[in-house]
């Protein structure tokens, strides 16, 4: 006599709460990455303040100008070009009667970042990275220091070149730009056909 199994059947209420979840999970996930997208943090910022004490992303008296220039004329571009050379800049400016003082993990002190902007139903926003500044580039381990006068100004620049080998890679649409250097905002730009 053989002896009987007994099969685990879900309930439809097991199986409701179980699609139910999945959906809260996928939304909560699509919220992050449209955060993201937008310069700001994935998780808001009343939820990580009940965990952590952020300090303030620039100090009082520190200035920015992030710009995406034509590297010929130094005028700044409205859009990127289908092939041909664009400098991103980064100028940091200490308006303050004291010095500033930043420190680094490395020597890389400012990274730029470009990520196509691609956008679906309305809303959601999927930000995917096309170019890093740091690619192909060593930086040292070792920590380094940035001391800003009263009225100094730190300019950052690189250089990104769309050419026939990443044209399929960058395709028209809204562009944004971001630099690692904290507390500064992200620029958007765009792509015609």
């Amino acid at each position: 006599m053989r002896p009987s199994v007994h099969r685990r059947t879900s309930s439809p209420v097991s199986l409701v709460l179980t699609l139910a979840l999945l959906v809260v999970v996928i939304g909560l996930g699509l919220a992050g990455l449209n955060r993201e997208a937008i310069g700001e943090p994935v998780i808001p910022d009343q939820i990580t303040s009940l965990f952590t004490r952020s300090d303030p992303a620039l100090p009082a008296g520190l200035n920015y100008d992030l710009s995406v220039l034509d590297p010929n004329t130094q005028a700044p571009m409205g859009q990127l070009p289908q092939l041909g050379t664009v400098e991103v800049r980064l100028a940091i400016t200490n308006d303050s009667a004291l010095p500033l003082t930043f420190k680094f993990k490395t020597s890389m002190q400012c990274e730029f970042i470009v990520r196509h902007l691609y956008k679906f139903l309305g809303e959601f926003i999927i930000p995917l990275e096309v170019w890093r500044s740091s690619y192909f580039h060593n930086f040292a381990k070792s920590p380094t220091t940035l001391v800003l006068k009263p009225g100094d100004t730190k300019i950052y620049t690189a250089y990104w070149t769309i050419n026939n080998l990443n044209e399929s890679q960058v395709p028209p649409g809204d562009y944004g730009v971001y630099t690692s250097f904290r507390g500064v905002k992200r620029i958007e730009i765009d792509k015609p056909l």
